[in-house]
């Protein structure tokens, strides 16, 4: 007999795919605000010790990707992250399929759970699994802001748009 849909993990899904994608009630979403990012404004800093839009969806894919892996019962634990862009355009057309498709994972799985699934904790985590979601979704959000700042500058800064 197949297991009822839940209503929350549903609810879940759509914040986790509205926050990725398009937008949320709160801001743009992430597929939105990359949409007419180009390589050179990617990889631009506005200072050595900040970083490129491109590492911010770096950071948000490995962290989008631990929780993914912990709905799934799998992964190890792992510390801040930060990866380096690279692979020119070529490199920030493949970054932002990955990050397309990671996300679209992420909502499916999410969409699937159940709420035995959603209240309980991975082994490595105290973390209840709709609480790693929400704040996955917030870490999303967070980003969507830095990278927003990040092309106000960049525009300020004189660069093309």
């Amino acid at each position: 007999m197949p297991t009822a849909r839940d209503p929350f993990a549903d609810a879940l899904a759509v914040f986790v795919q509205d926050t990725a994608g398009r937008r949320n009630w709160g801001n743009i979403g992430l597929a939105e605000i990359l949409k007419k990012v180009r390589v050179d404004e990617a990889q631009w800093k506005p200072a050595p010790d900040t970083h490129s839009i491109w590492e911010e969806v770096h950071h948000i894919n490995h962290w989008s990707r631990f929780v993914l892996d912990r709905l799934e019962a799998r992964g190890k634990p792992t510390k801040q992250a930060w990866p380096a862009a690279h692979g020119g355009a070529a490199g920030w057309r493949l970054a932002l399929a990955g990050t397309a498709a990671l996300h679209a994972t992420l909502v499916r799985r999410v969409a699937s759970l159940d709420q035995d699934a959603l209240t309980a904790k991975h082994a490595a985590s105290r973390y209840a699994m709709a609480q790693l979601i929400l704040g996955c979704v917030s870490h999303i959000a967070y980003h969507v802001g830095q990278i927003t700042l990040l092309r106000r500058l960049y525009r300020h800064a004189g660069r093309p748009v």
